[in-house]
């Protein structure tokens, strides 16, 4: 079997997944500062080695949302991979992804919205809304069309939580965890209960207008670095599932590779 590596570079964090015939694996990097070609080589070499990863046949996909970085992760795993198996995600909503784009400007989506899209749509063949927790909390939705609709962009809990620092002189940055209440009893307590409360608040607020205004429901699908933690406060129905923007690549991979 052909092991496929799906490498989605976030604002935050650059994740490579592994497809492998036992399962996906899953490594993380800091996106800043960013490295060398042969560092970023080192870490992919030293993941395989210690997960028992033969070098064999490999088909890389890679999604940036970050500027200036999908050629350096290029030039890492093209070593590993022939070049007619190496697939740059520049305007995915050209690939076959399974989905139409009911959106004004499609070429202006983030790569990583439409490979959750992607990837949650086929799991579950109906209307579905992602939500993903990271850098900026992101509603994504697809209709029973399998049409992707829109959605709605927000700040994320760490960008509030820095803007709270940056825009306020007695506010200080807090760790982000779940808050044990929505009622504060101290500036820590108080700041945690308004990013988790007020981002879970907003996100169903968001998603039954849309309702309301398409009268269609749409079960949800976490995801994000907070989504863990963010995902206790969300009271409709829904799933998690951290891998989502990787299973998203990995069949837009499938459906796009050279026959």
């Amino acid at each position: 079997m052909q092991v496929i590596i799906a490498v989605d570079i976030g604002n935050s964090s650059i994740t490579i997944g592994y497809f492998t015939a036992d399962g996906l694996l899953v490594q993380k990097n800091n996106t800043h500062p960013q490295k060398s070609a042969a560092e970023y080589r080192r870490i992919a070499d030293k993941f395989l080695l210690w997960n028992h990863i033969e070098k064999k046949q490999f088909g890389v996909i890679i999604s940036s949302v970050v500027s200036g970085f999908s050629a350096i992760l290029e030039e890492t795993f093209r070593q590993l991979a022939p070049r007619e198996e190496v697939t740059i995600i520049t305007a995915s909503h050209k690939m076959d992804s399974g989905l139409r784009f009911d959106v004004k400007n499609p070429g202006a989506l983030g790569t990583d919205r439409i490979a959750n899209a992607v990837a949650a749509f086929a799991r579950h063949k109906s209307p579905v809304a992602v939500v993903d927790f990271g850098t900026a909390t992101t509603v994504t939705v697809v209709d029973r069309q399998a049409s992707f609709a829109g959605g709605a962009i927000m700040p994320g809990i760490g960008l509030m939580n820095e803007v709270l620092e940056k825009g306020t002189s007695k506010l200080a940055k807090v760790t982000p965890e779940p808050p044990v209440s929505a009622l504060g009893k101290d500036t820590s307590g108080s700041i945690l209960a308004g990013l988790f409360y007020g981002t879970a608040g907003a996100v169903e607020r968001i998603l039954s207008e849309i309702e309301r205004e398409r009268d269609e429901h749409f079960f949800v699908v976490i995801t994000g670095g907070y989504g863990p933690m963010v995902e206790r406060f969300i009271k409709r129905p829904h799933e998690i599932n951290p891998s989502l923007t990787l299973e998203g690549l990995k069949i837009l991979y499938e459906k796009n590779r050279p026959s």
